[in-house]
């Protein structure tokens, strides 16, 4: 049978960014505490973590915790994160993303609650907010953290089932030709959260009671408390409702998002088009479950993929910036409370900073070139650490201390580009939308996962080896390096069905009609043009 190609080509919204189409603003704007936010929780958790490391008063409180103990009073968190996995993909295949992030919110604000009336075994002798005599943190009180671990337990299984639902349900509503910048930002506002927590820090520190540290960990729950009322000015994903037949309410949404209102767009009619036959075809091939993920040689590149994006980041050497930046700057002589919550609030400004930058040239720049280049500086930056590291630890100069807070700040700067925005905006446009809800959630536990060992092992490779714990991470990052460069495809200017053609290209071979809707590249630098275009064959 002879192929005949009938092509039409259609140029939307051409003259028109997002920010001046009212529709789509609003839509952005919504997400801000619809989704977004719920990537703060992760980056308060981190910057809070660090910042009452250096309080005197939680320290009193916990009898001083250091390596394997307070390894694990950090990881602990994403150690409930692990455990939240299957129930996370569960809630939002079944109920739909905003369900998800609804029942997460409620789970992370029980945690902080928990978090914050935490009590040791000297409750009797101190209660909430009586002041301690300072000489009595010399004494050898018997001390529990049961209940502080519990709490960071739950607060991890929540964060788990939200965040797992949070980037999807910004993906799935997202306009094609903005998709990749919104879906980035999401990651960009760990950065919101973690800005608060330092300045939280660094103001309650000079309270002399347990108050110092109880009410950065209480203030804890306000993003979630924001995503349960945001999150209900959203519109459900069009994906999910066509996954489950609801078809009407999926194209209605996708009219008042992305067709400015207009029944009548072709780009609408198009892309619902694509969306149905796209799921349908891979619904068709069976029951959805964790297997999927691993059933053909496109899944299982990308659930590496995914895996990649979990474990490279997490093991890269952020971990001791995010949550053990108090034992690092020890390391270099600086041991003063006001000082180390102050850098640490400085350093959570400048990172969001290059985050958003970031964020913001993905789609100008493509994902391999800054996956490539911010990989190497980031490895350069961290032989500088270790070289200045060991210089400061065997002569004590001054000189080579500044240099250790220079390469770490270079460090942060060349992870935050890349790895911030990119670590869950490129799984997300990967996965296919019958393992999306499985591989996210799967991405989440992952990075979980190997936060866990990164929190549990930090504390005590800093406290065991010093400079020398650097030299395991020059050489992680020249693995990665080179995986990143040889194994990461581009997926610039395509939209979430036309990235499945670079991992399945014999499955869609096969297909009878093929619907895509393409990014120009020359004129979405320009003005962010679409072309859509429908092939058929007979």
């Amino acid at each position: 049978m002879q192929a005949v190609e009938d092509k039409a080509v259609l140029s939307v919204d051409g003259e028109k960014p997002f920010y001046k189409n009212k529709n789509l603003l609003r839509l952005y704007l919504q997400m801000i505490p619809g989704t977004l936010i719920v990537s703060a929780t992760m980056g308060y958790d981190g910057s809070m973590m660090n910042g009452i490391q250096a309080v005197d008063r939680w320290n009193i409180y916990f009898g001083y915790p250091t390596g394997s103990l307070l390894g694990i009073m950090n990881a602990i968190l994403p150690l409930g994160a692990v455990f939240g996995i299957p129930l996370a993909a569960y809630i939002s295949d079944h109920y739909g993303r905003r369900w998800a992030m609804t029942a997460g919110d409620i789970i992370m604000i029980i945690g902080a609650i928990i978090q914050t009336s935490s009590i040791n075994s000297e409750l009797r002798l101190f209660p909430l907010g009586q002041s301690l005599d300072f000489q009595a943190s010399t004494d050898k009180r018997p001390i529990t953290v049961a209940m502080f671990l519990v709490s960071r337990f739950v607060i991890g299984f929540g964060l788990t089932i939200a965040g797992s639902s949070a980037p999807m349900l910004t993906a799935e509503l997202a306009h094609p030709t903005s998709r990749t910048t919104i879906t980035s930002m999401y990651n960009t506002l760990w950065y919101v959260g973690s800005i608060i927590a330092a300045w939280v820090t660094y103001g309650t520190f000079r309270i002399n009671n347990d108050w110092s540290w109880r009410i950065p960990a209480l203030l804890q729950m306000i993003p979630s408390i924001i995503n349960i009322a945001g999150v209900w000015f959203l519109p459900e994903s069009p994906r999910w409702l066509i996954g489950n037949e609801r078809y009407d309410e999926a194209k209605q949404i996708l009219i008042d998002t992305h067709g400015e209102g207009d029944p009548n767009s072709e780009l609408v009619r198009l892309e619902f088009e694509e969306i149905q036959a796209a799921i349908q075809a891979e619904m068709a091939l069976g029951k959805q479950s964790w297997g999927q993920l691993f059933n053909s040689p496109g899944n299982r590149y990308r659930t590496f993929l995914v895996l990649c994006c979990a474990y490279f980041p997490q093991w890269s050497g952020s971990g001791l910036v995010s949550y053990y930046l108090a034992p690092v700057l020890r390391t270099i002589g600086i041991t003063s409370q006001e000082r180390i919550t102050l850098i640490n609030g400085i350093i959570q400004i400048w990172n969001m900073i290059v985050s958003m930058i970031g964020a913001n040239l993905v789609n100008r720049l493509g994902r391999r070139v800054i996956f490539v280049s911010s990989t190497s500086l980031m490895l350069l930056a961290m032989i500088s650490w270790t070289i200045s590291g060991s210089q400061y630890t065997m002569h004590g100069s001054g000189a080579a201390g500044s240099a250790v807070l220079f390469s770490l700040i270079f460090f942060m700067s060349a992870y935050n580009f890349c790895w911030n925005p990119l670590s869950v905006a490129y799984p997300v446009e990967i996965l296919t939308f019958p393992i999306r809800a499985k591989g996210v959630s799967l991405l989440v536990g992952a990075v979980k996962s190997a936060s866990f060992f990164n929190q549990f092992v930090n504390p005590i490779g800093l406290e065991k080896l010093q400079w020398k714990f650097y030299i395991v991470y020059c050489s992680w990052l020249g693995l990665v390096l080179a995986v990143v460069f040889f194994l990461f495809p581009e997926t610039k200017g395509r939209t979430l069905e036309e990235i499945a053609v670079i991992f399945d290209k014999d499955f869609y071979k096969t297909e009878d009609v093929e619907k895509t809707v393409l990014e120009d590249d020359k004129s979405s630098e320009k003005n962010g043009n679409l072309t859509v275009e429908t092939k058929e064959r007979i």
